[in-house]
């Protein structure tokens, strides 16, 4: 037979054989498959923890990074570079304490507290959240939002104990009587203890001190509820407020916050509606009976007080507008005006000259008391009633400086951990409410002062807190006679911004959609919790002698790609698992890019190093002349590596970083190349995901330019059609290279491989001229 026929029957007859094998190959693995998934279901969550235990260990490495997670501070502390950051953390922190000083008392009194307390909020939580905070930029201390569900909580609460407060008395001509009745004159020498006479005063004080433990009560609860849930790492629930979420809450409780002040701004006395409607579990239309009773006392407006508020809303306009926001202004001023603070003492000198309060009947601030406030456990005596009112405010609380927290952080590359937020929120409330500040959150606009201002990390709250500590002490009874109309305009400075969405929310915010509504909500939110928050998650592997990809938990001898980590994500991306996708990836392949350039660096500066003591021992060696410096440049040569590692920590300093910076270039062209990551590619495996949104594109886009510094290249697979038209859409590849989109997974690492041999080749040139 010709060899080339005989050739051709071998391979025939050859492939029945090889199509066999596969097929029992796949049969066999899917026996295993079965068997894994009912070994898992048979594992309960006590024989997991019981295999765990023994994994646990505590070294000095892993106590150090446990302590640098909680106090985030000590590692800002080792790297903080005096002469560059000093006078800017200083600067930015005055400008923020004048700020805080001003909105402190203006979200005091919207809480329904005296202002003073607001002034505790801007010291006490600001000054915890130094140590305890893993963001540098947002700016902790009062907010509208929460001032005004503490001054929800404090109203209920007032008007149901209210029948509990003291009722003035005022006292009568006393007389002694026995069978005759004797009048006792004022030289009589008999002596009589008259009954505890109550007065107005004392009658406000016991309503204060009844409104002091309500927000104090419900603030203590909020705290303790944060602090619990970043301790079991609840932090991913911060993944599902997304930014349309956060954006109509705090829309809908601007409107909220200028309907509680509007009638401080008139003048106007409106009681608070308690109709049969509100007696309801919804509480609805509440806020349209509030404008029906205030058109209807609108009559009764004090001229001077609305004189006044129109005036300060005017000039808070026109400073804000046409100077502080205002481009062409903007970029001269080293820091914003601080208008608030200037309309606040002009007010308040204006009004104790001029006695308004006596003359006009305007109501003022009143005794502001000196120095801080002893820690008060009885304040906390209404707190099981106020769990419900606690859940909320927590999370409205750390929603809004988590949100604040990521919107700073993406321009600085920071890292925020969602459960370190969750314990310095927590810390900040709990022992905050111990000192009478009530629940404290990060401010939008103070948080952009901050920035703007030039501020650098978290020690612009300690400047801040001193001109806060300054006020309290000693400048705090000046502001006795600033009228209560002002605080009520720099509130509703808060409300200005979203007047364009009033009557968008106008509907939502007065009527009511009914109990149904919220359980149905309720129970929607909980299927997306259990589907989106725990998807199957798996690095996937060759099948041998196929181009198939299995996970490679299902058997061992599935192959594993040299040099490449293939990644699935079995559910569909969005705002709510969006962050949980990145994490579980930098876990799962374990290549965190902000680690890897941090030992990229490292790696760079070593060979800096040892590039310069080498130099330096030649030159030594050249003039040695005799044995006793041989033997001192044999010891020399040994300590160099030592040196080197001790020389270089966790984490390189800023004059490192300058050292580099002035032979990058030659470093980089030589040696920047040859490092390399073990891996070079990461291939995700999109074939399960039907859907994305553009919060999980714009963190796709985070994750590829991350990995792209650090030279690993990404590669999306099996992308559907509708996957591709919505990228496309959101303009994904404006930034990134059409090139990472692959069909299949095999498609993805046959070209990752034939570009890595190009790479290797240029590498082996480049270490060769090196040194």
């Amino acid at each position: 037979m010709d060899p080339k026929a005989r050739r051709t029957l071998l391979m025939e007859l050859s492939r029945p054989r090889e199509s066999f094998r596969t097929q029992m190959l796949v049969k066999s693995k899917e026996k295993v498959k079965k068997r894994l998934q009912n070994r898992i279901k048979v594992s309960s969550a006590y024989q997991r923890v019981r295999d765990n235990i023994p994994k646990c260990k505590c070294t000095r490495e892993l106590s150090r990074a446990f302590c640098t997670e909680l106090f985030p501070f000590w590692g800002v502390i080792k790297r903080y570079s005096l002469r560059r950051y000093l006078l800017a953390d200083f600067v930015a922190g005055m400008t923020v304490g004048i700020i805080h000083i001003p909105q402190g008392m203006a979200y005091g009194f919207l809480s329904n507290l005296p202002p003073v307390y607001g002034l505790y909020t801007s010291f006490f939580p600001v000054l915890l959240y130094f140590f305890f905070g893993s963001s540098q930029k947002i700016s902790m201390g009062t907010f509208a939002v929460t001032s005004l569900m503490i001054g929800a909580v404090v109203t209920n609460g007032l008007e149901k104990y209210r029948h509990t407060l003291p009722v003035v008395s005022t006292p009568e001509s006393t007389t002694l009587t026995t069978n005759h009745t004797y009048n006792i004159t004022v030289n009589s020498s008999v002596e009589i203890t008259t009954p505890h006479v109550t007065t107005e005063q004392d009658v406000h004080d016991a309503e204060i001190q009844m409104k002091v433990a309500f927000a104090m009560s419900v603030s203590f609860l909020a705290g303790l509820m944060q602090f619990a849930l970043g301790c079991f790492r609840f932090g991913f629930l911060a993944s599902f407020m997304s930014d349309p979420l956060i954006s109509g809450f705090t829309t809908a409780a601007a409107v909220h916050v200028f309907s509680s002040q509007v009638k401080f701004l008139f003048g106007i006395q409106v009681a608070t509606y308690s109709g049969p409607v509100q007696t309801h579990l919804c509480k609805c239309l509440d806020t349209t009976y509030f404008y029906r009773d205030f058109f209807q006392n609108l009559h009764n407006t004090n001229p001077v007080t609305a004189t006044a508020s129109v005036t300060c809303i005017f000039v808070l306009i026109l400073i804000k507008e046409g100077i502080n926001n205002n481009p062409t202004c903007k970029k001269d001023l080293p820091v914003p005006i601080p208008i608030e603070l200037m309309v606040v003492v002009a007010a308040t000198v204006i009004s104790h000259y001029t006695r308004i309060n006596q003359e006009f009947q305007v109501e003022v601030v009143g005794v502001i008391p000196v120095g801080l406030p002893p820690p008060n456990m009885k304040n906390l005596v209404y707190a099981p009633e106020l769990i419900g009112d606690a859940i909320g405010i927590a999370f409205v609380a750390f929603a809004t400086s988590y949100a604040m927290a990521k919107i700073l952080a993406e321009k600085s590359k920071e890292d925020i951990n969602a459960n370190q937020e969750l314990v310095a929120n927590g810390i900040c409330n709990l022992v905050g409410a111990l000192f009478s500040s009530f629940c404290s959150a990060a401010s939008l606009s103070r948080s952009l002062v901050q920035e703007e201002a030039g501020g650098k990390t978290q020690i612009v709250g300690i400047f801040s807190s001193i001109l806060v500590l300054i006020v309290l002490l000693y400048i705090g009874p000046m502001f006795a006679a600033l009228p209560t109309c002002i605080l009520a305009c720099v509130s509703d400075g808060y409300a200005k911004g979203n007047a364009v969405w009033f009557v968008t929310f106008i509907a939502t915010v007065i009527l009511d959609v009914g109990l149904g509504l919220m359980v149905g909500v309720i129970f929607a939110l909980y299927f997306v919790l259990r589907n989106t928050q725990s998807p199957n998650i798996c690095m996937l592997g060759r099948v041998p002698g196929t181009n198939a990809y299995k996970d490679v938990k299902l058997s061992r001898t599935l192959i594993s790609v040299p040099g490449i980590k293939i990644f699935r994500f079995e559910a569909n991306l969005y705002f709510a698992n969006a962050e949980q996708f990145r994490d579980r990836l930098y876990e799962r392949t374990g290549l965190n890019p902000k680690k890897l350039k941090t030992k990229k660096q490292k790696a760079l500066y070593k060979a800096l190093l040892q590039r310069k003591r080498e130099l330096e021992l030649a030159e030594i060696e050249q003039q040695a002349e005799e044995k006793k410096k041989q033997k001192e440049l044999k010891k020399m040569r040994s300590s160099i590596e030592e040196e080197v590692d001790k020389e270089i920590g966790d984490e390189l300093t800023e004059e490192q970083e300058t050292i580099l910076n002035k032979d990058k270039k030659e470093l980089q062209s030589r040696f920047s190349k040859a490092w390399l990551p073990p891996v070079h590619t990461v291939v995700l495996d999109f074939s399960v995901v039907s859907y994305i949104d553009t919060v999980a594109i714009k963190v796709l886009s985070q994750i590829l330019e991350e990995y792209k510094e650090v030279g690993i290249k990404v590669f999306l697979s099996g992308c559907r059609e509708d996957v591709r038209k919505i990228i496309k859409k959101a303009d994904f590849y404006q930034s990134i290279d059409y090139n990472c989109l692959y069909f299949t997974i095999h498609e993805a690492v046959v070209i990752a491989q034939e570009l890595n041999i190009d790479t290797e080749v240029g590498n082996v040139n480049n270490m060769e001229t090196f040194w």
